[in-house]
C-alpha cells in the first residue's frame, strides 16, 4: 500500500463529500472497516476506506437503507461466497432506481409542459 494516502477525518470526509457526522454514523453502524488510529490516537482513513464510503454513498443516495447498507456490507464482507446475494440486492435496488427514474421523467414532462404554454404567454395554465 505504498501509494495509500492516510487521511484523518475531516480531510476523509471532505474527499468521500460527506460530513464528518456522516464518517462518524458509517462507523458506528459498521458500514466503514474497524477504525485505524495514528500515533496521536486521531482517527484514519486510507484510499481504500475512501472508494468504500464512496460506494455507500451512492448507494444510500439511490435509496438503500442504513439495514439494507448494513447487510451489503455484511455481504460483501464475507467474500466470493455472498457474490449471488449481492447480485441479487443490486438487481433489486437498479429497479428502484430505473423506477425512480421513470417518475422524476414524468414529473419533467408536467415541468417542461407548463414552461412551454407559461412561454407561448398562456398564464391561465395552473
Amino acid at each position: 500500500m505504498a501509494n495509500n494516502k492516510l487521511m484523518r477525518i475531516g480531510a476523509f470526509a471532505k474527499a468521500a463529500n460527506v460530513t464528518i457526522r456522516t464518517v462518524r454514523y458509517y462507523l458506528e453502524c459498521g458500514l466503514l472497516p474497524p477504525e485505524k488510529r495514528n500515533e496521536n490516537n486521531q482517527r484514519i482513513f486510507n484510499d481504500e476506506d475512501l472508494h468504500w464510503i464512496t460506494n455507500l454513498h451512492y448507494l444510500r443516495e439511490a435509496g438503500m437503507s442504513i439495514v439494507e447498507l448494513q447487510h451489503y456490507t455484511a455481504l460483501v464482507r464475507e467474500g466470493a461466497s455472498s457474490l449471488p446475494q449481492r447480485i441479487e440486492l443490486m438487481r433489486e435496488q437498479r429497479k428502484q432506481v430505473v423506477a425512480a427514474i421513470a417518475d422524476k421523467q414524468e414529473q419533467l414532462k408536467v415541468i417542461d409542459h407548463k414552461l412551454e404554454r407559461y412561454l407561448a404567454g398562456d398564464s391561465a395554465v395552473m
